[in-house]
Protein backbone atom coordinates (compact mmCIF):
# COMPACT_ATOMS: atom_id res chain seq x y z
CA UNK A 1 0.00 0.00 0.00
CA UNK A 2 3.08 2.09 0.39
CA UNK A 3 3.52 2.70 -3.08
CA UNK A 4 -0.02 4.40 -3.42
CA UNK A 5 0.79 6.83 -0.99
CA UNK A 6 0.55 9.68 -4.18
CA UNK A 7 -3.40 8.84 -4.09
CA UNK A 8 -3.83 10.72 -0.95
CA UNK A 9 -2.05 13.55 -2.71
CA UNK A 10 -3.63 13.51 -5.70
CA UNK A 11 -7.35 13.54 -3.75
CA UNK A 12 -6.11 16.54 -1.52
CA UNK A 13 -5.02 18.52 -5.13
CA UNK A 14 -8.62 17.91 -6.27
CA UNK A 15 -10.27 18.43 -3.30
CA UNK A 16 -8.15 21.69 -3.11
CA UNK A 17 -9.19 22.38 -6.88
CA UNK A 18 -13.05 21.82 -6.05
CA UNK A 19 -13.07 24.62 -3.83
CA UNK A 20 -10.77 27.19 -5.55
CA UNK A 21 -12.44 26.92 -8.85
CA UNK A 22 -15.95 27.28 -6.93
CA UNK A 23 -14.45 30.60 -5.36
CA UNK A 24 -13.63 32.12 -8.67
CA UNK A 25 -16.51 31.14 -10.54
CA UNK A 26 -18.21 33.22 -7.98
CA UNK A 27 -15.61 36.19 -8.83
CA UNK A 28 -16.18 35.36 -12.71
CA UNK A 29 -12.60 34.02 -12.88
CA UNK A 30 -11.66 31.57 -15.20
CA UNK A 31 -11.46 28.02 -13.98
CA UNK A 32 -7.27 27.91 -15.33
CA UNK A 33 -6.22 30.47 -13.19
CA UNK A 34 -8.22 29.05 -10.34
CA UNK A 35 -6.35 25.17 -11.27
CA UNK A 36 -3.13 27.40 -11.36
CA UNK A 37 -3.89 29.25 -8.47
CA UNK A 38 -4.14 25.50 -6.80
CA UNK A 39 -0.52 24.59 -7.40
CA UNK A 40 0.80 27.90 -6.09
CA UNK A 41 -1.04 27.48 -3.23
CA UNK A 42 -0.04 24.31 -2.37
CA UNK A 43 3.34 24.22 -3.91
CA UNK A 44 6.58 25.29 -2.15
CA UNK A 45 5.41 29.15 -2.49
CA UNK A 46 2.71 28.50 -0.65
CA UNK A 47 1.77 25.80 2.23
CA UNK A 48 4.25 23.15 0.78
CA UNK A 49 1.91 20.37 0.88
CA UNK A 50 2.52 18.05 -2.36
CA UNK A 51 5.31 16.51 -2.13
CA UNK A 52 5.48 13.96 -4.61
CA UNK A 53 6.16 16.65 -8.14
CA UNK A 54 7.64 13.73 -9.95
CA UNK A 55 4.06 11.73 -9.85
CA UNK A 56 2.07 15.02 -10.95
CA UNK A 57 4.42 16.18 -13.67
CA UNK A 58 4.34 12.85 -15.42
CA UNK A 59 -0.07 13.13 -15.46
CA UNK A 60 0.60 16.58 -16.35
CA UNK A 61 2.20 15.10 -19.12
CA UNK A 62 -0.26 13.00 -20.28
CA UNK A 63 -3.20 15.82 -20.11
CA UNK A 64 -1.18 17.55 -22.70
CA UNK A 65 -1.07 14.91 -24.88
CA UNK A 66 -4.41 14.26 -24.05
CA UNK A 67 -5.43 18.10 -24.81
CA UNK A 68 -3.26 18.04 -28.04
CA UNK A 69 -4.78 14.85 -29.01
CA UNK A 70 -8.69 15.91 -28.99
CA UNK A 71 -7.87 19.62 -30.35
CA UNK A 72 -5.98 17.51 -33.89
CA UNK A 73 -9.47 15.53 -33.94
CA UNK A 74 -10.74 19.10 -35.08
CA UNK A 75 -8.26 20.12 -36.92
CA UNK A 76 -8.12 17.97 -40.48
CA UNK A 77 -4.72 17.83 -42.32
CA UNK A 78 -7.02 20.22 -45.01
CA UNK A 79 -6.82 22.61 -42.66
CA UNK A 80 -3.49 22.67 -42.15
CA UNK A 81 -2.43 22.40 -45.48
CA UNK A 82 -3.67 26.18 -45.49
CA UNK A 83 -1.59 27.20 -42.48
CA UNK A 84 1.60 26.18 -44.35
CA UNK A 85 2.75 29.17 -44.94
CA UNK A 86 2.36 30.37 -40.87
CA UNK A 87 4.09 27.28 -40.10
CA UNK A 88 6.83 27.42 -42.19
CA UNK A 89 7.62 31.10 -42.72
CA UNK A 90 5.77 33.09 -39.69
CA UNK A 91 7.09 30.18 -37.16
CA UNK A 92 10.96 30.22 -38.51
CA UNK A 93 10.80 34.06 -38.38
CA UNK A 94 9.24 33.93 -34.39
CA UNK A 95 11.69 32.04 -33.33
CA UNK A 96 15.11 33.31 -34.98
CA UNK A 97 13.64 36.82 -34.27
CA UNK A 98 12.22 36.62 -30.53
CA UNK A 99 15.45 34.29 -29.99
CA UNK A 100 17.60 37.17 -31.28
CA UNK A 101 15.52 39.90 -29.51
CA UNK A 102 15.34 38.39 -25.96
CA UNK A 103 19.48 37.36 -26.23
CA UNK A 104 20.56 41.18 -26.50
CA UNK A 105 17.93 41.85 -23.83
CA UNK A 106 19.17 39.13 -21.42
CA UNK A 107 23.14 40.01 -22.06
CA UNK A 108 22.74 43.88 -21.64
CA UNK A 109 20.42 43.53 -18.49
CA UNK A 110 22.41 41.11 -16.25
CA UNK A 111 25.35 43.52 -17.47
CA UNK A 112 23.65 45.93 -15.79
CA UNK A 113 22.49 44.27 -11.99
CA UNK A 114 26.29 43.66 -12.02
CA UNK A 115 25.32 39.70 -12.48
CA UNK A 116 27.21 39.70 -16.01
CA UNK A 117 26.71 35.99 -18.25
CA UNK A 118 28.29 35.04 -20.99
CA UNK A 119 27.15 35.00 -25.19
CA UNK A 120 26.25 31.55 -24.86
CA UNK A 121 24.42 32.13 -21.82
CA UNK A 122 22.40 34.94 -23.32
CA UNK A 123 21.44 33.11 -26.37
CA UNK A 124 20.54 30.09 -24.65
CA UNK A 125 18.09 32.10 -22.60
CA UNK A 126 16.74 33.74 -25.69
CA UNK A 127 16.00 30.82 -27.57
CA UNK A 128 14.70 28.90 -24.93
CA UNK A 129 12.29 32.00 -23.81
CA UNK A 130 10.97 32.27 -28.12
CA UNK A 131 8.61 29.36 -27.93
CA UNK A 132 5.35 29.41 -26.10
CA UNK A 133 2.90 27.29 -24.17
CA UNK A 134 0.84 24.80 -26.76
CA UNK A 135 -1.11 23.15 -23.96
CA UNK A 136 -2.22 26.71 -22.19
CA UNK A 137 -2.82 28.57 -25.78
CA UNK A 138 -4.59 26.17 -27.34
CA UNK A 139 -7.05 25.12 -24.02
CA UNK A 140 -8.17 28.21 -23.81
CA UNK A 141 -8.40 29.39 -27.30
CA UNK A 142 -10.37 26.48 -27.32
CA UNK A 143 -12.95 27.15 -24.59
CA UNK A 144 -13.12 30.56 -26.45
CA UNK A 145 -14.37 28.76 -29.79
CA UNK A 146 -11.82 31.73 -30.87
CA UNK A 147 -9.70 28.49 -32.44
CA UNK A 148 -11.18 29.15 -36.08
CA UNK A 149 -10.91 32.85 -35.64
CA UNK A 150 -8.06 34.34 -37.58
CA UNK A 151 -5.63 35.04 -34.56
CA UNK A 152 -6.19 31.48 -33.40
CA UNK A 153 -5.21 30.25 -36.48
CA UNK A 154 -1.94 32.22 -36.31
CA UNK A 155 -1.50 31.09 -33.03
CA UNK A 156 -2.21 27.25 -33.97
CA UNK A 157 0.69 27.79 -37.06
CA UNK A 158 3.46 29.42 -34.71
CA UNK A 159 3.10 26.55 -32.26
CA UNK A 160 3.29 23.68 -34.85
CA UNK A 161 6.86 25.30 -35.99
CA UNK A 162 7.73 25.94 -32.10
CA UNK A 163 7.11 22.17 -31.25
CA UNK A 164 8.98 20.98 -34.48
CA UNK A 165 11.93 23.25 -33.68
CA UNK A 166 12.07 21.59 -29.84
CA UNK A 167 14.72 19.16 -31.65
CA UNK A 168 17.12 21.58 -33.65
CA UNK A 169 16.75 23.41 -30.60
CA UNK A 170 17.85 20.85 -28.19
CA UNK A 171 20.72 19.80 -30.67
CA UNK A 172 21.99 23.40 -30.58
CA UNK A 173 22.53 23.31 -26.65
CA UNK A 174 25.67 21.17 -27.34
CA UNK A 175 27.18 23.74 -29.59
CA UNK A 176 26.65 26.03 -26.42
CA UNK A 177 28.15 24.00 -24.05
CA UNK A 178 31.64 25.04 -22.42
CA UNK A 179 32.72 21.19 -22.50
CA UNK A 180 33.12 21.51 -26.58
CA UNK A 181 31.02 21.25 -29.15
CA UNK A 182 30.07 17.89 -31.87
CA UNK A 183 31.38 17.48 -34.61
CA UNK A 184 29.60 18.93 -37.57
CA UNK A 185 29.40 15.18 -39.27
CA UNK A 186 27.76 13.99 -36.20
CA UNK A 187 24.93 16.95 -36.10
CA UNK A 188 24.00 16.00 -39.57
CA UNK A 189 23.77 12.36 -39.12
CA UNK A 190 21.69 12.85 -36.17
CA UNK A 191 18.99 15.46 -37.87
CA UNK A 192 19.13 13.33 -40.80
CA UNK A 193 18.01 10.12 -38.39
CA UNK A 194 15.63 11.77 -37.10
CA UNK A 195 14.08 13.20 -40.25
CA UNK A 196 14.19 9.81 -41.46
CA UNK A 197 12.15 8.22 -38.48
CA UNK A 198 10.09 10.80 -38.10
CA UNK A 199 8.87 10.29 -41.52
CA UNK A 200 8.56 6.67 -41.43
CA UNK A 201 6.78 7.34 -38.56
CA UNK A 202 4.22 9.77 -39.75
CA UNK A 203 3.71 7.93 -43.15
CA UNK A 204 2.76 4.65 -41.19
CA UNK A 205 0.47 6.88 -38.96
CA UNK A 206 -1.09 8.32 -42.54
CA UNK A 207 -1.54 4.84 -43.72
CA UNK A 208 -2.76 2.62 -40.53
CA UNK A 209 -3.82 4.49 -38.29
CA UNK A 210 -7.50 5.46 -40.29
CA UNK A 211 -7.89 1.52 -40.75
CA UNK A 212 -7.13 1.45 -36.66
CA UNK A 213 -9.80 3.46 -35.72
CA UNK A 214 -12.51 2.19 -37.74
CA UNK A 215 -11.74 -1.73 -37.10
CA UNK A 216 -11.99 -0.01 -33.46
CA UNK A 217 -15.07 1.51 -33.79
CA UNK A 218 -16.49 -1.86 -35.54
CA UNK A 219 -16.56 -4.11 -32.83
CA UNK A 220 -19.40 -2.09 -31.01
CA UNK A 221 -18.03 -2.06 -27.67
CA UNK A 222 -17.72 0.84 -25.65
CA UNK A 223 -14.72 -0.76 -23.41
CA UNK A 224 -12.91 -1.29 -26.63
CA UNK A 225 -13.63 2.14 -28.03
CA UNK A 226 -11.64 3.53 -24.89
CA UNK A 227 -9.03 1.46 -24.86
CA UNK A 228 -8.54 1.92 -28.44
CA UNK A 229 -8.39 5.15 -28.35
CA UNK A 230 -5.99 5.69 -25.41
CA UNK A 231 -3.58 3.15 -26.90
CA UNK A 232 -3.66 5.35 -30.43
CA UNK A 233 -3.27 8.44 -28.35
CA UNK A 234 -0.45 7.74 -26.58
CA UNK A 235 1.05 5.25 -28.88
CA UNK A 236 1.66 7.84 -31.19
CA UNK A 237 3.02 10.02 -28.73
CA UNK A 238 5.83 7.14 -27.57
CA UNK A 239 6.50 6.56 -31.39
CA UNK A 240 6.92 10.10 -31.89
CA UNK A 241 9.30 10.75 -28.66
CA UNK A 242 11.30 7.85 -30.20
CA UNK A 243 12.26 10.22 -33.21
CA UNK A 244 13.20 12.91 -30.83
CA UNK A 245 10.04 14.77 -31.27
CA UNK A 246 7.67 16.06 -28.49
CA UNK A 247 4.81 13.48 -27.38
CA UNK A 248 2.71 16.25 -27.86
CA UNK A 249 3.08 16.81 -31.35
CA UNK A 250 2.59 13.42 -32.51
CA UNK A 251 -0.45 13.19 -30.65
CA UNK A 252 -1.87 16.06 -32.58
CA UNK A 253 -0.73 14.53 -35.28
CA UNK A 254 -2.80 11.33 -34.73
CA UNK A 255 -5.82 13.36 -34.22
CA UNK A 256 -5.21 15.31 -37.44
CA UNK A 257 -5.23 12.16 -39.41
CA UNK A 258 -8.36 10.72 -37.41
CA UNK A 259 -10.09 13.90 -38.05
CA UNK A 260 -10.84 13.19 -41.88
CA UNK A 261 -12.58 9.40 -40.76
CA UNK A 262 -16.41 9.04 -39.93
CA UNK A 263 -15.17 7.73 -36.44
CA UNK A 264 -13.72 10.69 -35.36
CA UNK A 265 -16.59 12.25 -33.52
CA UNK A 266 -16.96 8.93 -31.14
CA UNK A 267 -12.93 9.40 -30.64
CA UNK A 268 -13.24 12.69 -29.15
CA UNK A 269 -16.34 12.17 -26.98
CA UNK A 270 -14.52 8.57 -25.47
CA UNK A 271 -11.64 10.79 -24.66
CA UNK A 272 -12.89 14.06 -23.71
CA UNK A 273 -13.37 12.96 -19.77
CA UNK A 274 -9.61 11.71 -19.46
CA UNK A 275 -8.58 15.04 -21.11
CA UNK A 276 -10.17 17.54 -18.97
CA UNK A 277 -8.96 15.57 -15.49
CA UNK A 278 -4.98 14.88 -17.00
CA UNK A 279 -5.14 18.29 -18.36
CA UNK A 280 -6.36 19.65 -15.16
CA UNK A 281 -3.33 18.12 -13.65
CA UNK A 282 -1.11 20.45 -15.66
CA UNK A 283 -2.35 23.42 -15.10
CA UNK A 284 -1.62 22.70 -11.42
CA UNK A 285 1.89 21.28 -12.13
CA UNK A 286 2.43 25.11 -13.48
CA UNK A 287 1.46 26.43 -10.24
CA UNK A 288 3.58 23.57 -8.16
CA UNK A 289 6.67 24.53 -10.48
CA UNK A 290 6.76 27.99 -9.06
CA UNK A 291 9.87 28.13 -6.19
CA UNK A 292 10.85 31.47 -5.59
CA UNK A 293 10.98 34.11 -2.04
CA UNK A 294 8.77 36.86 -1.90
CA UNK A 295 11.73 39.39 -1.53
CA UNK A 296 12.80 38.10 -5.53
CA UNK A 297 9.33 38.25 -7.21
CA UNK A 298 9.14 41.71 -7.85
CA UNK A 299 12.22 41.29 -10.46
CA UNK A 300 11.27 37.94 -11.66
CA UNK A 301 7.50 39.80 -12.36
CA UNK A 302 9.36 42.85 -14.34
CA UNK A 303 11.50 40.23 -16.12
CA UNK A 304 8.35 38.68 -16.94
CA UNK A 305 6.71 41.39 -18.28
CA UNK A 306 8.98 42.74 -20.15
CA UNK A 307 9.65 39.43 -22.15
CA UNK A 308 5.45 39.06 -22.64
CA UNK A 309 5.45 42.51 -24.11
CA UNK A 310 8.74 41.72 -26.76
CA UNK A 311 7.15 38.02 -27.68
CA UNK A 312 3.79 39.72 -28.34
CA UNK A 313 5.07 43.07 -29.93
CA UNK A 314 7.25 40.65 -32.28
CA UNK A 315 4.75 38.03 -33.11
CA UNK A 316 2.32 40.60 -34.00
CA UNK A 317 5.32 42.41 -35.92
CA UNK A 318 5.61 39.09 -38.15
CA UNK A 319 1.77 38.40 -38.33
CA UNK A 320 1.36 42.14 -39.78
CA UNK A 321 4.48 41.12 -42.10
CA UNK A 322 2.40 37.72 -43.34
CA UNK A 323 -0.18 40.12 -44.38
CA UNK A 324 -2.51 40.39 -41.67
CA UNK A 325 -4.18 43.42 -40.20
CA UNK A 326 -2.94 44.83 -36.78
CA UNK A 327 -5.96 44.26 -34.83
CA UNK A 328 -6.16 40.41 -35.23
CA UNK A 329 -1.98 40.46 -35.25
CA UNK A 330 -2.22 42.00 -32.10
CA UNK A 331 -4.45 39.20 -30.67
CA UNK A 332 -2.09 36.69 -31.90
CA UNK A 333 0.67 38.46 -30.19
CA UNK A 334 -1.13 38.38 -27.02
CA UNK A 335 -2.05 34.66 -26.99
CA UNK A 336 1.43 33.87 -28.02
CA UNK A 337 3.55 36.01 -25.20
CA UNK A 338 4.09 33.47 -22.57
CA UNK A 339 6.63 30.70 -22.37
CA UNK A 340 6.11 27.26 -23.10
CA UNK A 341 6.23 24.47 -21.10
CA UNK A 342 8.98 22.71 -23.35
CA UNK A 343 11.57 25.76 -21.90
CA UNK A 344 11.47 23.63 -18.91
CA UNK A 345 12.88 21.03 -20.60
CA UNK A 346 15.21 23.10 -22.44
CA UNK A 347 16.42 24.70 -19.12
CA UNK A 348 17.23 20.83 -17.75
CA UNK A 349 19.36 20.67 -20.72
CA UNK A 350 21.28 23.63 -20.19
CA UNK A 351 21.55 23.03 -17.22
CA UNK A 352 22.63 19.42 -17.30
CA UNK A 353 25.12 21.06 -20.18
CA UNK A 354 26.96 23.52 -17.74
CA UNK A 355 25.59 26.53 -20.39
CA UNK A 356 23.77 27.71 -17.22
CA UNK A 357 24.47 27.59 -13.71
CA UNK A 358 21.67 27.07 -10.46
CA UNK A 359 21.57 30.81 -9.89
CA UNK A 360 20.00 31.14 -13.66
CA UNK A 361 17.98 28.32 -13.67
CA UNK A 362 15.95 28.79 -10.47
CA UNK A 363 14.95 32.56 -11.88
CA UNK A 364 14.35 30.90 -15.29
CA UNK A 365 11.70 28.59 -13.73
CA UNK A 366 10.22 30.99 -11.68
CA UNK A 367 9.79 33.45 -15.19
CA UNK A 368 8.18 30.83 -17.58
CA UNK A 369 5.60 30.07 -14.52
CA UNK A 370 4.76 34.04 -14.11
CA UNK A 371 4.33 34.32 -18.20
CA UNK A 372 1.88 31.38 -17.90
CA UNK A 373 -0.14 32.57 -15.25
CA UNK A 374 -1.15 35.75 -16.91
CA UNK A 375 -1.92 34.06 -20.44
CA UNK A 376 -5.22 33.10 -19.64
CA UNK A 377 -6.15 37.28 -18.52
CA UNK A 378 -3.92 38.69 -21.83
CA UNK A 379 -6.06 36.02 -24.28
CA UNK A 380 -9.24 37.18 -22.17
CA UNK A 381 -8.71 40.98 -22.46
CA UNK A 382 -6.60 40.52 -25.93
CA UNK A 383 -9.93 41.67 -28.04
CA UNK A 384 -10.58 45.07 -26.03
CA UNK A 385 -7.32 45.30 -26.19
CA UNK A 386 -6.73 45.34 -29.85
CA UNK A 387 -10.04 47.59 -30.83
CA UNK A 388 -8.58 50.33 -28.44
CA UNK A 389 -4.77 49.95 -29.80
CA UNK A 390 -5.16 49.04 -33.32
CA UNK A 391 -6.45 52.33 -34.56
CA UNK A 392 -4.23 54.36 -32.45
CA UNK A 393 -1.38 52.94 -34.14
CA UNK A 394 -2.32 52.58 -37.79
CA UNK A 395 0.33 55.36 -38.51
CA UNK A 396 2.77 52.60 -38.54
CA UNK A 397 4.36 52.89 -42.20
CA UNK A 398 4.49 48.95 -42.17
CA UNK A 399 0.95 48.66 -41.21
CA UNK A 400 -0.24 50.99 -43.57
CA UNK A 401 1.41 49.19 -46.48
CA UNK A 402 0.03 45.86 -45.45
CA UNK A 403 -3.17 46.96 -44.92
CA UNK A 404 -3.59 49.13 -48.25
CA UNK A 405 -1.14 47.24 -50.68
CA UNK A 406 -3.75 44.53 -51.74
CA UNK A 407 -6.87 46.75 -51.10
CA UNK A 408 -6.23 49.33 -53.46
CA UNK A 409 -8.20 49.54 -56.41
CA UNK A 410 -11.00 47.09 -57.26
CA UNK A 411 -10.43 43.82 -58.08
CA UNK A 412 -9.50 43.68 -62.05
CA UNK A 413 -11.98 40.35 -62.82
CA UNK A 414 -14.69 41.99 -60.60
CA UNK A 415 -17.80 43.94 -61.57
CA UNK A 416 -17.48 47.35 -60.50
CA UNK A 417 -20.32 48.27 -57.78
CA UNK A 418 -21.31 51.77 -58.13
CA UNK A 419 -22.05 54.51 -55.97
CA UNK A 420 -26.37 53.59 -55.42
CA UNK A 421 -26.42 50.78 -57.34
CA UNK A 422 -28.61 48.02 -55.29
CA UNK A 423 -25.93 45.26 -54.06
CA UNK A 424 -25.17 43.82 -50.85
CA UNK A 425 -21.96 43.33 -48.77
CA UNK A 426 -20.38 40.53 -47.53
CA UNK A 427 -18.34 40.09 -44.63
CA UNK A 428 -16.27 36.65 -44.35
CA UNK A 429 -16.28 34.32 -47.15
CA UNK A 430 -16.31 30.99 -45.96
CA UNK A 431 -18.89 28.70 -46.40
CA UNK A 432 -21.88 30.53 -45.20
CA UNK A 433 -20.62 33.72 -47.32
CA UNK A 434 -19.83 31.72 -50.45
CA UNK A 435 -23.47 30.20 -50.49
CA UNK A 436 -24.76 33.90 -49.54
CA UNK A 437 -22.63 35.00 -52.93
CA UNK A 438 -23.79 31.88 -55.14
CA UNK A 439 -27.45 33.01 -54.53
CA UNK A 440 -27.16 36.17 -55.02
CA UNK A 441 -24.89 35.84 -58.36
CA UNK A 442 -27.62 33.35 -59.37
CA UNK A 443 -30.57 36.40 -58.79
CA UNK A 444 -28.17 38.59 -60.73
CA UNK A 445 -27.82 40.78 -57.47
CA UNK A 446 -24.76 42.77 -57.18
CA UNK A 447 -22.35 42.29 -54.40
CA UNK A 448 -18.91 42.74 -52.99
CA UNK A 449 -17.23 40.93 -50.66
CA UNK A 450 -14.61 42.06 -47.24
CA UNK A 451 -12.15 39.13 -46.71
CA UNK A 452 -9.60 38.68 -43.95
CA UNK A 453 -7.84 35.90 -44.94
CA UNK A 454 -5.12 37.20 -47.69
CA UNK A 455 -4.64 33.58 -49.37
CA UNK A 456 -8.09 33.43 -49.45
CA UNK A 457 -8.79 36.56 -50.88
CA UNK A 458 -6.27 35.71 -53.95
CA UNK A 459 -7.95 32.94 -55.30
CA UNK A 460 -11.28 34.03 -55.14
CA UNK A 461 -10.09 37.25 -56.96
CA UNK A 462 -8.44 34.96 -59.81
CA UNK A 463 -12.40 33.56 -60.01
CA UNK A 464 -13.55 36.75 -60.62
CA UNK A 465 -15.09 37.26 -57.60
CA UNK A 466 -15.19 41.21 -56.75
CA UNK A 467 -13.31 40.58 -53.36
CA UNK A 468 -10.92 42.77 -51.35
CA UNK A 469 -8.95 42.10 -48.17
CA UNK A 470 -9.56 43.92 -45.04
CA UNK A 471 -10.18 43.63 -41.67
CA UNK A 472 -14.34 44.12 -41.15
CA UNK A 473 -13.43 46.59 -37.97
CA UNK A 474 -11.77 49.10 -39.88
CA UNK A 475 -13.44 52.36 -41.92
CA UNK A 476 -11.57 52.30 -44.38
CA UNK A 477 -11.84 48.49 -44.93
CA UNK A 478 -15.47 48.61 -45.22
CA UNK A 479 -15.51 51.52 -47.79
CA UNK A 480 -13.11 49.57 -50.00
CA UNK A 481 -15.53 46.82 -49.86
CA UNK A 482 -18.52 49.67 -50.58
CA UNK A 483 -20.07 49.29 -47.57
CA UNK A 484 -21.00 52.94 -47.33
CA UNK A 485 -23.78 52.33 -50.20
CA UNK A 486 -24.74 48.96 -49.45
CA UNK A 487 -28.44 48.25 -48.88
CA UNK A 488 -27.74 45.22 -47.09
CA UNK A 489 -24.76 43.89 -45.17
CA UNK A 490 -24.03 39.84 -44.23
CA UNK A 491 -21.82 39.21 -41.21
CA UNK A 492 -20.45 35.42 -41.70
CA UNK A 493 -17.63 35.27 -40.04
CA UNK A 494 -18.13 33.87 -36.12
CA UNK A 495 -15.76 36.04 -33.75
CA UNK A 496 -18.80 37.89 -31.67
CA UNK A 497 -16.10 40.79 -30.78
CA UNK A 498 -15.32 41.74 -34.30
CA UNK A 499 -19.06 41.09 -35.51
CA UNK A 500 -19.43 43.95 -32.46
CA UNK A 501 -16.93 46.82 -33.65
CA UNK A 502 -18.06 46.31 -37.47
CA UNK A 503 -21.77 46.76 -36.35
CA UNK A 504 -20.99 49.85 -34.83
CA UNK A 505 -18.47 51.17 -37.69
CA UNK A 506 -20.90 50.22 -40.69
CA UNK A 507 -23.75 52.32 -38.66
CA UNK A 508 -21.19 55.05 -38.44
CA UNK A 509 -20.65 55.38 -42.23
CA UNK A 510 -24.51 53.57 -43.20
CA UNK A 511 -27.05 54.42 -41.42
CA UNK A 512 -29.91 52.74 -43.54
CA UNK A 513 -27.98 49.20 -43.95
CA UNK A 514 -29.67 46.13 -43.31
CA UNK A 515 -27.35 44.31 -41.11
CA UNK A 516 -27.89 40.49 -40.96
CA UNK A 517 -25.40 38.66 -38.43
CA UNK A 518 -24.50 34.90 -38.07
CA UNK A 519 -24.49 33.47 -34.30
CA UNK A 520 -23.49 30.43 -32.70
CA UNK A 521 -24.85 31.08 -29.36
CA UNK A 522 -28.32 32.17 -28.25
CA UNK A 523 -26.61 33.93 -25.49
CA UNK A 524 -25.10 36.64 -27.92
CA UNK A 525 -28.33 37.17 -29.81
CA UNK A 526 -29.77 40.11 -27.33
CA UNK A 527 -25.92 41.52 -27.48
CA UNK A 528 -25.79 41.77 -31.42
CA UNK A 529 -29.41 43.36 -31.81
CA UNK A 530 -28.01 46.27 -29.13
CA UNK A 531 -25.33 46.45 -30.83
CA UNK A 532 -27.64 47.56 -34.41
CA UNK A 533 -28.46 44.47 -36.01
CA UNK A 534 -31.93 43.94 -37.83
CA UNK A 535 -31.40 40.22 -37.95
CA UNK A 536 -29.11 37.47 -35.93
CA UNK A 537 -29.47 34.35 -37.14
CA UNK A 538 -28.26 31.66 -34.87
CA UNK A 539 -27.13 28.63 -36.13
CA UNK A 540 -27.90 26.51 -33.09
CA UNK A 541 -31.61 27.75 -33.75
CA UNK A 542 -32.34 27.51 -37.43
CA UNK A 543 -30.38 23.83 -37.06
CA UNK A 544 -33.87 22.65 -34.43
CA UNK A 545 -36.05 24.20 -37.24
CA UNK A 546 -34.41 22.35 -40.05
CA UNK A 547 -34.88 19.21 -37.81
CA UNK A 548 -38.23 19.80 -36.78
CA UNK A 549 -39.12 20.67 -40.38
CA UNK A 550 -37.66 16.98 -41.81
CA UNK A 551 -39.18 15.17 -39.13
CA UNK A 552 -42.61 17.22 -39.82
CA UNK A 553 -42.14 16.11 -43.75
CA UNK A 554 -41.43 12.50 -42.78
CA UNK A 555 -44.89 12.21 -41.39
CA UNK A 556 -46.38 13.57 -44.77
CA UNK A 557 -47.50 16.67 -42.90
CA UNK A 558 -48.37 19.23 -45.68
CA UNK A 559 -45.58 21.30 -46.62
CA UNK A 560 -47.84 24.67 -46.70
CA UNK A 561 -48.17 23.61 -42.76
CA UNK A 562 -44.85 23.00 -42.09
CA UNK A 563 -43.40 26.61 -43.39
CA UNK A 564 -46.21 28.01 -41.12
CA UNK A 565 -45.04 26.33 -38.15
CA UNK A 566 -41.60 27.72 -39.28
CA UNK A 567 -42.55 31.20 -38.97
CA UNK A 568 -44.39 30.42 -35.85
CA UNK A 569 -41.02 29.39 -34.14
CA UNK A 570 -38.91 32.27 -35.66
CA UNK A 571 -41.65 35.24 -34.87
CA UNK A 572 -41.90 34.09 -31.24
CA UNK A 573 -38.36 33.81 -31.06
CA UNK A 574 -37.58 36.93 -32.28
CA UNK A 575 -40.42 38.62 -30.17
CA UNK A 576 -37.90 37.42 -27.23
CA UNK A 577 -35.05 38.74 -28.37
CA UNK A 578 -36.73 42.40 -29.58
CA UNK A 579 -38.03 42.54 -26.03
CA UNK A 580 -34.87 41.78 -24.25
CA UNK A 581 -33.23 44.45 -26.96
CA UNK A 582 -35.93 47.49 -25.87
CA UNK A 583 -35.69 46.13 -22.24
CA UNK A 584 -31.34 47.14 -22.66
CA UNK A 585 -31.69 50.08 -24.84
CA UNK A 586 -34.70 51.20 -22.21
CA UNK A 587 -31.69 50.69 -19.55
Amino acid sequence: MHDLDFLGELVFIGAMAVAIILIFQRLKIPSVIGLIFTGILLGPSGFGAVYDQKMIATLAELGVVLLLFTIGLEFSLDELNKLKKIVLVGGAVQILFTGMAISFFAYWFMLAIGHGISVSAAVFLGFTFSVSSTAICLKILTDRDELAHPHGRIAMGILIFQDLAIVPLMIGINFLSPEGAPSFAIVIKKIGLIVIFAGVIFAGFRLFMPKMVRIIASLKAKEVLVIGALVICFGAAWLTSLAGLSLALGSFVAGMIIASTDESHQISITIDPFREAFSSIFFISVGLLLDVKMINLPLFISIALVVLLLKAFLVAGVSIFLGNSLRVSMMAGMALAQIGEFSFVLAEAGLNNRVIDHEVFQPMLAIIVVTMIVTPAMIAIAPRVADQMAPALGFIPLVSRKSSSSTSGRPADSSIICAGEIHAAIIGFGVNGQNVAAVLHATNISYSVLEIDREAVKVMRRKGEPIYYGDCTEKKALLRAGIDHARAVVLGISDTTAIRKSIAVIREINQKAFIIVRSRSLDDVAELYKAGADVVVTEKFETSIQIFSQLLNHFTVAPELILEQQEIIRRECEKIFLRGRTLMQGR
